[in-house]
């Protein structure tokens, strides 16, 4: 359900009321003009106080205008753009997996009718669902206990130690369960952070996704490079899985001199929090299983940057970028320490779920440059 009482930022309302504020000003202006040259050649010289009168009376109309035509402007952009907050709340939701959504629908207007065809969308969601679940065919795989109990025991207590950087990785579980491992291993004299993903809810995509972490997992182990563990790991899951299922990957090597990004499927971008400023950098490569080698390799193009101290890295996974505010939040809180900033992040998302709680695993893993 979408907020009560939900507020916008004030952004819409300030541009319309600036744009019919400024209008009338400039219409009441066009009228004084006309005005004011009328009463130059009407009234007589003898009448001069009558002519600064109409003057001034001319020249006092079309502020008084544009300040009338500011308010009213600021009402109903303020209006509109909280009942199209409330849309985006219910969106939201409907993103992070939520099918019992609220829509305050008033009016009979544009933003009315998209708000009841949002709420059509919710009702047959929730009715598909209850369907599923009579049919016995609606839990999802990664929604099994056992399932989950088998990803957390796999997952790394704390990161390890990275010279030169916070490093910091967690886990907000959903209700609706998720496919995501995490963990960072020393290669080279380097760390390489990775993050694997499932394709899908499916029994397949949680074999294919354990199997992809283990393989990685232990070719880095083994000291193989991220190029050569991705290889390794693609060639395993291309020979032991049924053809089309498939994992993604995304492997961040760290070291003093800079970073570089590889992804295999993998749609969420890097995020690199620099200088009060947030971009995404994305590489390229196909998903893990679904090519024997050739292709795999000669797809897999991984980004080369630079880090100066105090750039932040995040690695997320899709559930963390459809949370609200993720991104301002993210900004808010950069400058803090990772352990604080991971604890006002996290704690923000869990806020934003409300009562009903995330309904998908949200992973995020940072680390931030340290130094001078």
């Amino acid at each position: 359900m979408a907020r009560k009482g939900s507020k916008s930022s004030g952004k819409l309302g300030l541009k319309i009321a600036l744009a019919c504020g400024g209008s009338a000003l400039l219409a009441g202006l066009a009228g004084a003009l006309v005005v004011l040259m009328n009463l130059s050649g009407s009234i007589p010289s003898s009448h001069e106080d009558v002519l600064q009168r109409g003057k001034l009376a001319a020249l006092a109309v079309p502020f008084v205008l544009g300040i009338v035509g500011g308010i009213a402007g600021w009402f109903v952009g303020g209006r509109l753009a909280s009942r199209l907050t409330d849309l985006a709340l219910a969106v939201s939701k409907l993103g992070r997996g939520g099918t019992e959504v609220k829509v305050r629908v008033t009016g009979d207007d544009e933003v009315a009718a998209l708000g009841r065809s949002l709420q059509y969308l919710a009702n047959d969601l929730t009715e598909v669902l209850k369907q599923d679940d009579g049919k016995g065919g609606g839990a999802l795989a990664t929604m099994d206990p056992q399932v989950r109990q088998l990803r957390d025991k796999a997952l790394p207590p704390s990161m390890p130690d990275c010279p030169g950087f916070e490093l910091d990785g967690a886990l907000a579980a959903g209700s609706r369960g998720g496919l995501d491992y995490y963990g960072a291993h020393s290669v080279e004299g380097s760390m390489v952070v990775y993050l694997v993903s499932g394709e899908g809810h499916s029994a397949l995509a949680v074999v294919a996704c354990r199997m992809a972490r283990d393989e990685l997992q232990r070719a880095l182990a083994q000291g193989a490079n991220p190029r050569k563990a991705l290889s390794h790991t693609n060639r395993v899951l291309q020979q032991a899985l049924p053809a089309g299922v498939c994992a993604k990957a995304t492997l961040l090597q760290l070291s003093v001199d800079g970073a570089k990004l590889y992804q295999a499927g993998a749609r969420s971008p890097l995020l690199v929090c620099q200088r009060g400023e947030l971009r995404e950098l994305a590489a390229e490569g196909l998903a893990l299983g679904l090519d024997d080698g050739p292709v795999f390799e000669k797809s897999l193009r991984p980004q080369e940057f630079a880090l100066t101290p105090g750039t932040r890295l995040l690695l997320v996974n899709e559930a963390a970028l459809r949370t609200q505010s993720f991104q301002e939040r993210v900004l808010e809180h950069t400058s803090r320490h990772t352990a604080m900033f991971m604890n006002m992040l996290l704690g923000g998302i869990e806020e934003d779920a409300g009562s009903d709680g995330l309904r998908e695993d949200v992973l995020v893993i940072t680390a931030k440059r340290t130094g001078q």
